[in-house]
């Protein structure tokens, strides 16, 4: 059974190679990028549970601060 310890710390990389990914294309795919993120992201949101919310409320965070 995984423990939420290492589940963090694979949403962690998970968020790291997302980000690195997302810094290699061209800046006007970036720029669309993020808009239509949060578009899923809000479709998401209404059907997640309060943990599993407050994990991805975390794993989203940490992506747009690496967003540059």
């Amino acid at each position: 059974m995984t423990d939420s310890s290492e589940l963090q710390g694979e949403i962690t990389a998970l968020c790291c190679f997302v980000a690195a990914l997302a810094s290699t294309l061209p800046l006007s795919s970036q720029l669309r990028l993020w808009p239509a993120f949060e578009s899923k992201a809000d479709l998401l949101r209404n059907q997640l549970g309060r943990d599993a919310l407050r994990g991805f409320e975390q794993a989203t965070i940490s992506l747009s601060s690496k967003r540059g």
